[in-house]
């Protein structure tokens, strides 16, 4: 039994002075933790607003019991005080006030913020059934961001945490620290070399579908050098922020010359439906390399760029999955213990797309056998596809399929987008409302997330505005479409009738069907007579036809904006304009095609014309929006060169990943036209003259060698030609002139 004496007393007087110093020494860190926090946040917002109002940021750093984030925001006389859970809540709480009072929007063609004229002191309180919100596709890397510069970038995370979005893929940089890892190895530059591609192929590398210089590769010393110094500077803000980036770990795929240093089976991966072309290398789970490699690069890229959590590792991304359980197990246990051995506290994220996609492989217990082994809160499965499930495969949702994927958790998700493509599309309905399903089924196991997984960014922005405002909803609150896009509008221009109108009218056209590939008959080599998958429907036409028939008062609405909205404004109409337009190429397209069968070489040529002449148009007025120019692009990838072959091997990338995918491509491969963008540059310098050759052979049985004109379209990457002018000063004018000399 304890007995008191004076010893005692100093023990316990020493032990209680130890705790209270821990204690203190563990709030001081909290302190400073939720003051870089405070700071980060009160940035994102000072530069979304101008600094155009004071505004206090104060985090709890305390989160709901389910660590889901929550906020609220609140006038106090002149200043705007947000108190949150997190400093990504406290960006998103600001925003969702600001929204409340239609002040403005945050958006890849632009940011609009107007001082609200007074300023409303009601509380407004946000909070999210989620823990986190997830952001990315693999891909995305590829079709939208490799050659973002920390510009870009900044603009990206401001966007993020406005949005609410805390747990974004942060691919930067693995290749360099790959060769790291391999060179320790053993291996040279130059086997390495033979390994790696160009910036815009990368993901598909990493997923083990291709490799090798046939793509754009080596990547070059300069390109490891600045990936680096990017990726510690988007870990250092997404950390402020206090997001969770979900890293990249070691799915087994490995440089081909592995085997001429060590004793090691690899296995031959890739699309079996490809060209031998596209092809990897992949260890085997047996191999103690296995284990051994990736281990190596977690604690390589953990001394770059800090301790992680949450890791990547996909093995087996739409390609043959095998049916051998004990096999799978192998695999997972390897991936695991990759992960584990280097960080004990981490969690293997997956990717769910291939769940879906080749389900007929792993719905035979291989899912299971996979991650059987896992314990439960150290896997991650980010089930990407819910909209394909519902709309497009309408198969059963992954979650139903997988029994609540065996307990794990997992993040509810959508794929938006795939290549990039510009064109519209969606299930609005359910990008507001899917979620609730989910949320409330006996089977939905344990889901810890909110996500979205485009391919491509900056397109369809309606549709990620919409998704992130779901995000934010109670698991029974369904989103008021029509009052949802009223508000939508007055956020984003002001008060702007006619296109609440028209945004409405859409529910009931392309955004009321989903299309994974929208593109238009003309952008598809062997479809130019067709029709492609764009939803451009009667309704859509006439609901085009009213908007620009209404073209003066949205000039004159333009004329009386502040030049945020007006930018936003002929922004949107721009890419409406520009879908009606295609739709109408396809309609003159199927004229010459009978003009053709009935022999008639005069009319023939005159509808060709007429095509071309409305192909120029959509080019000369995709030349005015912000992000839709092939210029653009190239400029972004030549700016991340460090010397002429560089330059010339990021613009030649940059073309292919946009058009044919593969170099001197002789056949038709299933991603030629993958992207299909409508882009000014793009369209004048090869979707056009591309279509206006084949039509010539069939016209006049003139000579056109489709392959060797895309093949010199990227390989030799000619400088654009001139586009056609338009006034900016006319340029709705010009839209409705376009629209109305169109209709049928």
């Amino acid at each position: 039994m304890f007995q008191y004496n004076s010893m005692n007393t100093t023990v316990i007087t020493n032990i209680f002075r130890y705790v209270v110093a821990i204690a203190a020494s563990l709030c001081m860190a909290a302190s400073a933790m939720a003051q870089v926090g405070e700071n980060a946040a009160r940035e994102v917002i000072d530069r979304w607003t101008g600094g155009t109002l004071p505004v206090r940021v104060s985090l709890t750093l305390d989160k709901d019991s389910d660590g889901c984030d929550r906020g609220s925001c609140r006038v106090y006389g002149d200043s705007v005080v947000v108190t949150a859970s997190s400093p990504t809540a406290a960006c998103y709480s600001f925003y969702h006030w600001a929204k409340s009072q239609r002040a403005g929007i945050c958006s890849w063609t632009g940011n609009r913020f107007v001082r609200p004229d007074s300023l409303d002191s009601a509380m407004v309180k946000v909070s999210t059934p989620y823990r986190d919100h997830q952001y990315f596709n693999v891909v995305t890397y590829g079709y939208t961001m490799p050659f973002w510069d920390e510009a870009r970038w900044d603009r990206e995370i401001d966007w993020m945490a406005l949005h609410g979005i805390d747990m974004p893929l942060m691919l930067l940089a693995q290749e360099a620290v790959f060769r790291e890892v391999f060179k320790d190895m053993g291996l040279s530059d130059a086997e390495i070399d033979a390994w790696e591609v160009g910036p815009a192929h990368l993901p598909w590398m990493r997923m083990g579908n291709l490799c090798g210089n046939s793509f754009d590769g080596p990547l070059g010393r300069h390109w490891h050098h600045d990936q680096i110094r990017l990726a510690r500077h988007v870990m250092v803000r997404m950390t402020a922020l206090d997001m969770k980036p979900i890293c990249p770990a070691f799915g087994g795929f490995v440089p081909k010359a592995l085997a001429d240093h060590y004793d090691v089976a690899l296995d031959t991966t890739g699309w079996d439906w490809m060209p031998s072309e596209y092809r990897n290398y992949r260890i085997r789970p047996d191999s103690p390399l296995f284990v051994e490699i990736g281990s190596r690069f977690v604690r390589k890229w953990e001394e770059y760029f800090g301790r992680g959590k949450y890791y990547l590792s996909d093995s087996f991304n739409e390609m043959d999955v095998p049916s051998d359980t004990a096999l799978m197990a192998r695999y997972g246990r390897a991936v695991y213990q990759s992960i584990h051995d280097a960080n004990d506290e981490a969690v293997w994220v997956m990717q769910g797309w291939t769940l879906g996609y080749q389900r007929w492989q792993w719905g035979n217990g291989i899912f299971e056998a996979l991650t059987r082994d896992v314990p439960r809160d150290r896997f991650y499965l980010l089930d990407m596809a819910t909209d394909y499930n519902c709309c497009f495969w309408h198969n059963s949702f992954d979650w139903e399929y997988y029994h609540g994927f065996g307990g794990h958790p997992w993040v509810w998700s959508v794929i938006p987008n795939m290549g990039g493509k510009t064109a519209y599309t969606g299930v609005m309905e359910h990008y507001a409302n899917g979620r609730i399903e989910a949320q409330n089924s006996p089977s939905k196991g344990n889901l810890t997330g909110f996500g979205m997984a485009p391919e491509g960014l900056e397109n369809n922005e309606m549709i990620y505005e919409l998704l992130c405002d779901a995000a934010y909803m109670g698991p029974t609150e369904a989103i008021n479409l029509q009052q949802w896009l009223q508000d939508y509008v007055s956020c984003r221009y002001g008060e702007v009738v006619p296109m609440v109108e028209f945004y409405q009218g859409m529910l009931l056209s392309v955004y009321s069907s989903f299309f994974d590939h929208p593109q238009f008959g003309w952008q598809v080599r062997n479809n130019i007579v067709g029709r492609g998958s764009v939803a451009a429907d009667s309704l859509f036409c006439l609901q085009v036809e009213r908007l620009m028939a209404c073209y003066k008062e949205l000039d004159s609405s333009v004329m009386k904006m502040d030049k945020a909205s007006a930018s936003l404004l002929k922004a949107d109409l721009i890419e409406i304009a520009a879908m009606y337009l295609s739709a109408k190429v396809e309609d003159v397209n199927m004229q010459i095609a009978k003009a053709v069968e009935n022999g008639n070489k005069d009319e023939a040529h005159r509808l060709l014309a007429r095509s071309e002449e409305i192909l120029m148009d959509i080019d000369a007025i995709l030349d005015h929006h912000p992000t839709h120019r092939l210029a653009r692009w190239e400029e972004q990838a030549v700016s991340k060169a460090s010397s002429s072959r560089e330059r010339r091997r990021n613009a030649v990338n940059a073309r292919r990943i946009v058009s044919v995918w593969y170099g001197n491509h002789t056949a038709d491969e299933p991603v030629n036209d993958y992207s299909c963008r409508l882009w000014s540059g793009l369209i004048r310098d090869y979707y056009l003259p591309r279509m206006k050759g084949t039509w010539l052979q069939k016209i006049d049985g003139k000579p056109f060698d489709q392959i060797a004109f895309e093949n010199a379209f990227v390989n030799k990457a000619p400088r654009l030609s001139k586009v056609k002018p338009v006034d900016e000063k006319k340029l709705i004018s010009f839209l409705a002139e376009k629209v109305n000399g169109s209709r049928n």
